[in-house]
C-alpha cells in the first residue's frame, strides 16, 4: 500500500515538473516574439527618422539590431542606397519614444546627404520581410 502511494506521488510530482516546465518555455516563447516584434516596429519608426534625416534614400536593409535596456535606444546597423543607386554601410541610435536617431556614423557624405526624403522607401528589416515606408 506504500509503495503504492510513493509511486502516485512520484508519477504526480513527475507530471507536475513536466506541466511547468513547459509552461515555462512556452511563456519564454511568447516573450521573445514580443521582443522581436517590438524590435521591427523600432526599425519601422527607425526609417522615418532617417527619412528625415539625409536626402535621397532609395532604400534601406537592416543587418542587424540590438536593444540597450539601461538606456531604452536602439543601435541599428544598416546598408541605405540612394536614388543614383550608391550604398553606404553604416550605424546609428534610436530611441523610440521619442521617435529620433541619437547619433550615427558619418562614412560617406556624398551619400548621406543631409535633408529630406519624401518619397516611398524599400525597407528590408533584420528578419529579411520586406516593406515600403
Amino acid at each position: 500500500m506504500q509503495l503504492k502511494k510513493r509511486l502516485l506521488i512520484v508519477i504526480g510530482l513527475i507530471l507536475l515538473i513536466s506541466i511547468g516546465g513547459k509552461m515555462y518555455m512556452d511563456n519564454q516563447k511568447v516573450k521573445e516574439q514580443e521582443a522581436e516584434e517590438e524590435k521591427i516596429e523600432a526599425e519601422r519608426m527607425s526609417v522615418g527618422a532617417l527619412k528625415r534625416t539625409f536626402a535621397d534614400i532609395k532604400s534601406v536593409e537592416f543587418e542587424k539590431t540590438g536593444y540597450n535596456k539601461k538606456t531604452g535606444s536602439y543601435r541599428m546597423f544598416v546598408k541605405i542606397t540612394n536614388q543614383k543607386n550608391e550604398s553606404v554601410n553604416f550605424s546609428y541610435s534610436f530611441w523610440k519614444a521619442e521617435e529620433n536617431i541619437g547619433s550615427y556614423v558619418l562614412m560617406d557624405e556624398k551619400i548621406q546627404k543631409d535633408g529630406i526624403t519624401s518619397n516611398k522607401v524599400k525597407v528590408i528589416y533584420s528578419n529579411q520581410k520586406e516593406d515600403e515606408v
